[in-house]
C-alpha cells in the first residue's frame, strides 16, 4: 500500500500498468494523501487507522437502537475481529466496508425523516454516494450493497429511489475515467 499509490502518482493506472485486484478508489485516495503528506509508512498507518475507526463507529452507528451498550459490545467485536489479522494497513477492504456501512445508515437515517424534508433528500443522495464510493474500493461489494439496496427499495418513494439511484452514479462516476 505504499508502492501502489506511488505508481499512481507517477501516472500509472490500476489494472493497465500493474495487477490491482481491487477498485481503484483505495488506490486514488492513498495517492491524494501521499501527494499532501509526502508518501510514508506513517501517513500509509493513520489512513488505515481512520478506516478502522471507520468500520468500528459505523457498527455502533448501526446498533444504536438496540442501546448504547449493545452497540459499543458490537462495535468493541468487531475491531477485535478487524485489528489483528491486517493492523493498521490501509487496505481496500476496511476502507469499502466502511464506506458501504456509513452509506446504509444515511439510508436508514433517510428513511426514518420525514417525507417531505430536505434532510431525508440530501441523506439519499449521500448514501448513494456512499455506496458507489465503496464500489470504487471493493466492486465484489455489490453483492452486500445490492441486497441492502433491495431491502430499503421496497420502502421507497420514487423521488427517494431517483435520489439514491443518481447518488450511486456519482459516486460510481469515477470508474468512467479509470476505464
Amino acid at each position: 500500500m505504499l508502492v501502489f499509490p506511488e505508481l499512481v502518482l507517477e501516472g500509472q493506472i490500476p489494472n493497465r500498468d500493474f495487477l490491482h485486484l481491487y477498485g481503484p478508489g483505495s488506490l486514488w485516495m492513498l495517492a491524494g494523501v501521499f501527494k499532501v503528506f509526502g508518501t510514508s509508512l506513517a501517513a500509509e498507518r493513520v489512513v488505515g487507522f481512520l478506516q478502522l475507526a471507520g468500520v468500528v463507529f459505523g457498527i455502533f452507528a448501526l446498533m444504536r437502537p438496540w442501546g448504547r451498550w449493545v452497540a459499543a459490545a458490537g462495535a468493541a467485536m468487531t475491531a477485535v475481529v478487524l485489528l489483528p489479522p491486517a493492523g493498521l494497513v490501509a487496505l481496500a477492504w476496511p476502507g469499502g466496508l466502511a464506506l458501504g456501512l456509513w452509506a446504509l445508515k444515511a439510508a436508514l437515517d433517510a428513511g426514518a425523516a420525514p417525507v417531505s424534508s430536505r434532510r431525508r433528500s440530501r441523506l439519499f443522495v449521500v448514501a448513494g454516494v456512499l455506496a458507489g464510493v465503496a464500489l470504487l474500493y471493493r466492486p465484489d461489494l455489490v453483492a452486500a450493497i445490492g441486497l441492502s439496496a433491495v431491502v430499503l427499495w421496497q420502502g421507497l418513494d420514487r423521488a427517494a429511489r431517483l435520489r439514491l439511484t443518481g447518488g450511486v452514479a456519482i459516486g460510481l462516476s469515477p470508474y468512467a475515467v479509470h476505464l
